[in-house]
């Protein structure tokens, strides 16, 4: 089910919604005396980089996500479980089919233009996509380094965060079999409401055409070809429409498409097995996921083995590898909810509903009206098909000796190898045949790219305790880090049509576009840190990379330093010898201050390259020419440099009943790297240069509370908010704005504006007033119309009632002269989850949700399906209440504002004509398209029942847990598509909440079961 509130009272909701679901109580009252906690959780270890630290001796901003949380929400991969679970974490998917990508960002990124996707650290090791590749079953726990302090160990790659992953490995004793398995039934959580009364359907296409001129191709449709100069086709045709359509039942094509049932699928297995010396672990994942949509599903396989040792006394060795293949048809993402949504409900007398369905009807409507740009969705998910294999392998290998008392070394190696392979094609079923089937006709493309990386680190580490008081850990390292890509590319274009076989024989097909590429990148870093606590009260940490980057040229190297302390305020005898260590149990006060860098721009910007092109002589082709592509290169490209500050106080209260973590955070970017645009004198169209800057600033709160605790009873909550906001300080050139234009004039076309003094996301357009109506006009005796003084003039043209009317932008107030403005802004206010877990013996419940307040959306697919073509469906909202200009009893559209008013008695309240005027409005941005993002998802809520040990021991298990999840279960929003959490274009930091054709996240109902052997 999908709930609908009213978007004017969604945010006062969220508030109180807070408060109730994450049991927050205030005062000793809100603790149970029945049980004190166990207060060994606060020695948990935090993983940071090269290394790890008691969690209460951190000074850095880290959240935390341990393998229990991830285990909770039975998932594709990671990301997927890892949504809503840490403070500034924000994880946006494209939309919902099997392998769709996704937008991670932390604390808003830190760039306009380049990535903001946070660095992925596994187990020491750089992994590119990590979420998406790494078995969630494997995973041992998420650490998100967001703070100065826990960041700048990594340099060059720390500006957008990062995602510190460790794996599960090999445990002490007996051998130990898990098996962990669900099944999924993914169903349609939502259906836009359409128009499918075929009455009205038809009825409304006449209207249309009866304005623009096209009522011949309406006869030849709907009316049995009947000629225009028949007697009674106008007068009689509303009746005829009523007797031909009244009882008849329309083709619902989001039923059709997406009503079934997709499957989702999951195994995994491991063996865990270990001695004193020796810990070993294995693990295997399948996964395979259908979608609700024909030919769109993943499916996955993930293979992992690792091992620890100690060699000799002193001498520890680990290696660990990883193989995984993945496959996704479809493509990953779907932008064909227009096709869905835009069919007709009927062929009228053209086509019966099989024939609507079952053919590619696209070659007949559309030679009928050009505009018509819908194939049939059935047809087309057969005919033209995607598919994307991916392998990746991954070696790790590290040894660590003991060196003297007090000091460790470990060499680490790394190799990472991906491959990929893309393909598409399109049969003579497609639309891409049909458009053009002599120069395009069947066609495909073959794309493959490879991948390998290498990476090498050494650390010394020293670790003294001096006394009882004064404990040093010092860290000094070198890294290399070597990367190589390669990829190559075909179009192919007019297959045969007899004796086809596709991809697998394009012996006789032509080549259209080939394309073929190799780059290079290498990191050179050194680094050290150094870590001092006093009586487990003061902390320190400061410290200090030095990376050098190929990417530069004459500015190839970077330094980062930071410092961070931290003061344990509980840990002080005024404290401990007071009343109020009965309450407030642990405090701690954090500060920290560094720089990080950012190189995340293509290689070799530093040079101008030259491209081969023909160069034509004496009307003779085939010479061959150089010369530069359309990018500058420049030399004194540098690194782009965020300034960091976070304030940070963590709360122990009631015997550790309740912990909550609060930061502060500014985020100063400077010398951006931006790609700008160049003066056409030049020659060229731009360059990468280091112009601009910009500032994320933020709180984040993080809450964890036992609210009950018995021998059978247990209720806990964890539950964070993130606040943001951007602003851009300064841009390239003395410019006070860069713009972002996304999508099309068709599929719903919006820009996005980079302002300085203002924060990212802000979308630009028209302000909608609703429509001109006979009120705004008077009419002379000849029968015509004429503005009213003060009502507002369109760009061009005269004005007719059911017009869009646009609000006045000029200096006098009183036209509309197309000037782009502010509409909206679709950076959320705030985000965040809440979990409330809990546990009567045998039993378990976990109720997840997760929030997002202010974000506005661009609804791109309502955009697109504003009726700008013939035979095209429409929102039921537009179609039960367009400006009426058909006089029903004519046929034909009325001129008299007495009777336009008669036809429409509501027309303050309607939306715009079908005529031609407004066949090129709707191309236009406009805040009639914005809508607030704001929603609160009831994202998974699970019962599951764990078999007791005494049954467990008479069928030779050590644990049994069986399981039921609902995931997506309910939805408050005042969005109108389909979901809100959208983000379709890319660039996720400047042009957030676009929703263009997204395909819709399902509600899945789970059945699964965790073995322990």
């Amino acid at each position: 089910m999908s709930l609908i509130i009213k978007q004017k009272n969604f945010k006062p909701l969220i508030a109180p919604l807070f408060l109730l679901a994450s049991g927050f109580m205030f005062g000793q009252k809100a603790v149970s005396d029945t049980a004190k906690t166990d207060t060994k959780d606060i020695e948990e270890v935090v993983v940071i980089g090269y290394g790890k630290v008691k969690k209460s001796d951190l000074t850095g901003s880290v959240s935390s996500v341990s393998a229990k949380d991830l285990a909770a929400t039975p998932s594709m991969n990671a990301l997927q479980a890892l949504q809503g679970r840490a403070a500034g974490l924000n994880i946006v998917t494209a939309g919902g089919a099997p392998g769709a990508s996704a937008n991670v960002t932390i604390r808003g990124g830190a760039s306009i233009t380049q990535a903001t996707e946070p660095l992925y650290i596994v187990d020491g090791f750089q992994l590119d996509n990590a979420l998406n590749i790494i078995n969630p079953n494997d995973i041992e726990s998420i650490d998100v380094l967001k703070g100065a302090s826990a960041i700048a160990i990594y340099g060059s790659r720390g500006s957008n965060g990062i995602i510190v992953i460790k794996t599960k490995s090999g445990k002490k004793g007996r051998i130990t079999i898990q098996y962990n398995s669900f099944m999924a039934f993914d169903m349609l959580s939502k259906k836009l409401d359409m128009v499918s009364n075929p009455e009205q359907y038809v009825k409304y296409q006449y209207e249309m055409a009866q304005l623009q001129g096209k009522t011949t191709q309406w006869s030849n449709v709907f009316d049995n070809s009947l000629g225009i100069d028949s007697p009674g086709f106008y007068t009689g045709a509303f009746s005829r429409i009523s007797n031909r359509y009244g009882s008849e039942n329309g083709l619902d094509w989001q039923e059709k498409m997406l009503g079934g049932t997709g499957m989702t699928q999951n195994h995994n297995v491991s063996v865990s097995a270990g001695t004193d010396k020796t810990q070993a672990f294995i693990s295997y994942n399948y996964n395979k996921q259908d979608g609700l949509l024909q030919n769109f599903s993943e499916t996955r396989n993930s293979l992992r083995a690792n091992i620890n040792s100690e060699l000799y006394k002193g001498i520890r060795l680990d290696f660990s590898s990883m193989f995984t293949s993945n496959s996704t048809n479809g493509g990953g993402a779907y932008s064909g909810m227009k096709k869905i949504l835009l069919q007709p409900i009927t062929g009228g007398t053209l086509f019966t509903q099989d024939q609507l369905f079952n053919t590619q009807t696209f070659g007949d409507y559309s030679s009928l009206d050009s505009s018509f740009d819908t194939e049939n969705p059935y047809i087309e998910t057969a005919a033209s098909t995607q598919n994307r294999r991916t392998r990746t392998f991954l070696a790790n290998v590290g040894l660590e000796f003991d060196l003297f008392k007090d000091f460790t070394f470990r060499t680490a190696g790394s190799y990472n190898w991906t491959n990929a392979k893309s393909t598409s094609f399109s049969d003579r079923n497609s639309r891409a045949f049909l458009t053009d089937p002599i120069n395009t006709g069947i066609n495909g493309s073959i794309g493959n790219s490879e991948a390998y990386r290498y990476q090498i680190t050494n650390t010394l580490t020293y670790n003294k305790t001096l006394g009882e008081k004064h404990k040093f850990t010092g860290l000094i390292g070198n890294e290399i880090l070597y990367q190589e890509n390669e990829s190559n590319s075909m179009r192919l274009i007019k297959f045969p049509t007899i004796l086809n076989y596709g991809l697998d024989d394009i012996t006789n097909a032509t080549v259209a576009d080939k394309d073929a590429d190799r780059s290079s990148y290498s990191l050179l870093s050194y680094f050290g840190r150094v870590n001092y606590n006093y009586d487990n009260r003061y902390l320190l940490t400061a410290t200090l990379r030095h990376d050098g980057s190929s990417k530069f040229k004459d500015n190839l190297w970077g330094m980062f330093p930071s410092a961070a302390v931290a003061w344990r305020v509980s840990e002080e005898g005024f404290w401990k010898n007071s009343k109020i260590d009965n309450y407030i149990n642990d405090l701690k006060l954090r500060g920290e201050y560094g720089v990080v860098g950012n190189n995340g721009i293509p290689n070799n910007v530093f040079r101008t390259n030259v491209v081969g092109t023909d160069y034509p002589t004496n009307n003779t082709v085939g010479n061959l020419a150089l010369v530069t592509n359309s990018v500058l290169g420049n030399r004194g490209v540098e690194w782009e440099s965020m300034r960091s500050t976070n304030i940070g106080v963590d709360l122990a209260l009631f015997n550790s009943r309740i912990k909550l973590t609060s930061e502060w955070y500014n985020n100063n970017v400077s010398g951006m790297l931006l790609e700008t645009v160049l003066p056409a004198s030049t020659g060229y169209k731009s360059q990468f240069v280091n112009v601009g800057s910009m500032v994320n600033r933020g709180m984040e709160f993080t809450l964890n509370s036992i609210n009950l605790k018995s021998e059978n009873f247990r209720w806990s909550t964890d539950a964070n908010v993130g606040f943001n906001k951007s602003k851009v300080l300064s841009l390239d050139g003395g410019r006070t704005f860069r713009n972002f234009s996304v999508g099309g004039n068709r599929s719903g076309m919006v820009t996005y504006y980079a302002t300085v003094g203002e924060e990212l996301g802000d979308m630009y357009g028209y302000v909608y007033q609703g429509i001109y109506t006979t009120d705004d006009f008077t009419q002379a005796g000849n029968g015509t119309l004429t503005l009213k003084p003060g009502v507002v003039k369109p760009a061009s043209g005269t004005p007719k009632p059911g017009d869009i009317k646009f609000a006045a932008d000029n200096e006098a107030g009183d036209q509309f002269t197309r000037k782009l403005v502010k509409i909206g802004n679709g950076t959320p206010d705030f985000i965040g989850g809440i979990s409330n877990n809990f546990s009567y013996k045998g039993f378990d419940l976990a109720v997840f949700l997760k929030f997002s307040v202010g974000g506005d959306v661009y609804n791109a697919t309502k955009h697109s399906m504003s009726p700008y073509a013939m035979f095209q469906n429409v929102p039921s909202e537009f179609g039960d209440n367009y400006y009426h200009v058909i006089d029903p009893n004519t046929g034909q559209a009325a001129t008299s504002l007495v009777r336009l008013k008669e036809l429409n008695p509501n027309e303050d309240s309607s939306l715009w004509s079908l005529g031609t005027t407004n066949s090129s409005y709707i191309t236009y941005p406009s805040s009639y398209y914005v809508e607030d993002g704001s929603y609160l998802r009831v994202s998974m809520v699970t019962l599951g029942y764990s078999f007791s040990k005494e049954f467990l021991s008479h069928i030779k298990l050590t644990n049994a847990r069986i399981y039921a999840t609902v995931n997506n279960l309910a939805t408050i929003t005042g969005y109108s598509g389909f979901d809100p959490e959208v983000s379709a274009a890319s660039g996720v930091a400047v042009t957030p909440g676009y929703d263009s054709s997204s395909f819709p996240r399902s509600r899945s109902y789970v059945l699964g079961i965790n073995l322990t052997f």
